[in-house]
């Protein structure tokens, strides 16, 4: 994995405004830089207090107007760059942060890129308690499974950082991704999903002895 820290590196240059996702790889990639003209910010409550513990600056994103690169991990990704990033649960900011981005991209494992999205991958819903019942109902209509996210450290369900449920939903495939994203967005309560439609400009993949590098604009 140390070619995609230093492909990644080699993006970025000096006076930029980066933001960093979560994830050991982007954890890895902010060890890597000894740059202090970079400007800092992002998403993940960990990778704001790594920034803290190595004393980098992190600037709130209400101080940004536009990031020249925006580094980030997934789950799953399609031949088309849309993403899955279910795992985290803080996609809603992360989208806040990649819609900034001149340049967001995902850097993973090349086995993560497939044709379509990978099954075993949930699209995960953020939604205001009260409508959680409501959002399993519409999922259920559509075909899918919908659970919502326990918390493995105290009993009852994960909250996100603004305070609402997860749902995990998974279907057969994802082929109809788009339709039943769309659907459920539109409810009342939903707050967002973690499918990244035409979002993802470029993606760093490892393999064991090189990187790929694919940008939206050569597909």
């Amino acid at each position: 994995m140390e070619k995609l820290i230093e492909k990644a590196i080699s993006m970025i240059k000096p006076g930029m405004s980066i933001s960093f996702g979560g994830g050991r790889t982007v954890g890895r990639l902010i060890k890597a830089i000894n740059d202090p003209s970079i400007k800092v910010s992002s998403p993940s409550e960990m990778t704001r207090q790594l920034c803290q513990e190595l004393n980098i600056p992190v600037v709130p994103l209400e101080q940004v107007t536009q990031f020249d690169l925006a580094f980030d991990g997934c789950d799953s990704l399609d031949h088309n760059l849309n993403a899955l990033k279910s795992n985290g649960g803080i996609h809603t900011f992360e989208k806040l942060y990649a819609n900034l981005a001149k340049r967001y991209i995902i850097m993973a494992p090349e086995q993560r890129f497939t044709k379509e999205l990978n099954a075993e991958v949930p699209l995960s819903i953020e939604a205001m308690e009260l409508a959680i019942p409501q959002v399993i109902s519409v999922i259920e209509e559509l075909g899918g499974k919908a659970v919502v996210r326990q918390s493995s450290d105290m009993a009852g369900m994960v909250r996100t950082p603004n305070g609402n449920g997860l749902v995990d939903c998974q279907f057969n495939d994802w082929s109809e991704i788009d339709i039943n994203n769309s659907k459920v967005e539109s409810m009342t309560g939903v707050v967002g999903t973690s499918y990244f439609k035409d979002l993802v400009t470029d993606a760093l993949l490892a393999s064991d002895d090189d990187v790929k590098h694919i940008k939206r604009e050569d597909l």
